[in-house]
């Protein structure tokens, strides 16, 4: 794991042409939220560390972005949920081109494999090109946000919080906590879940226990703190890379 001490060294990178700028964009990154992943570590009370992907410090960077194309017209509502997918002996990366930017998400189907097939089959139809982060929480209008917690969520179709894909699958238990770049599934229903899901913008350890973890930012910090109400998300494009170490 990377210690956040001075002359932070970058962490294990599988890249391909843009190895450099990823590099230089990671040592940035942690330098720059390491008192966000210091405060939410202190939140645990000193216990011992929860298995799975917690941190961005511990996190193994995806590599570049594949070159992608938007779904036009993609399909919203689906008559059946899909089957659980997932290939063996191998990792997933996600990533979210949004109109603030890049967010680039390793995604952990060893903690969390429903949530990881669902994510993926939905991303692989189109179904989240061209939706939008339909609420940014805290917020006093528009969609109920779960509390005071600094979430930005999306996946909804009709954009009220209430809508999603025309399924609901069971949900996975709860490997991790709620720290900056944590990506869980917003469910519909108590341990439900369709297309919604979230990404913590800070120290979201303040949330029920009731969102499987199923993944972590790793790039494009500036475009998640850029985050709005109504930033539209233009594609979702997924790559299988190597498993984790």
């Amino acid at each position: 794991m990377v210690k956040l001490l001075k002359g932070v060294p970058s962490v294990r990178q599988r890249t391909f042409a843009r190895r450099s700028r990823y590099v230089r964009s990671r040592t940035i990154v942690v330098a720059a939220f390491a008192g966000i992943a210091v405060t939410g570590c202190a939140s645990t009370g000193g216990s011992s560390p929860t298995p799975g992907l917690v941190t961005i410090q511990t996190a193994v960077t995806c590599p570049a972005p594949p070159g992608h194309t938007a779904v036009a017209n993609p399909v919203h509502h689906f008559t059946k949920a899909p089957a659980l997918t997932l290939q063996h002996n191998v990792g997933y990366c996600a990533y979210i081109e949004t109109a603030a930017g890049l967010v680039s998400i390793r995604l952990r189907p060893e903690y969390a494999p429903r949530a990881v097939s669902d994510f993926i089959y939905l991303a692989q139809h189109g179904f989240y090109d061209g939706l939008s982060f339909y609420q940014v929480c805290p917020a006093a209008t528009g969609a109920v946000c779960p509390g005071p917690a600094p979430i930005a969520l999306a996946g909804d179709p009709t954009g009220t919080g209430a809508g999603g894909p025309g399924y609901a699958v069971a949900a996975d238990a709860v490997v991790g906590d709620y720290l900056f770049g944590a990506v869980a599934m917003y469910p519909s229903a108590p341990s439900r879940i369709g297309s919604q899901f979230f990404i913590s913008r800070g120290d979201s350890s303040t949330l029920a226990r009731s969102y499987d973890i199923f993944g972590q930012v790793t790039d494009g910090i500036p475009a998640l703190s850029a985050l709005q109400k109504g930033t539209a998300i233009v594609w979702i494009a997924i790559a299988v890379t190597a498993p984790e170490p």
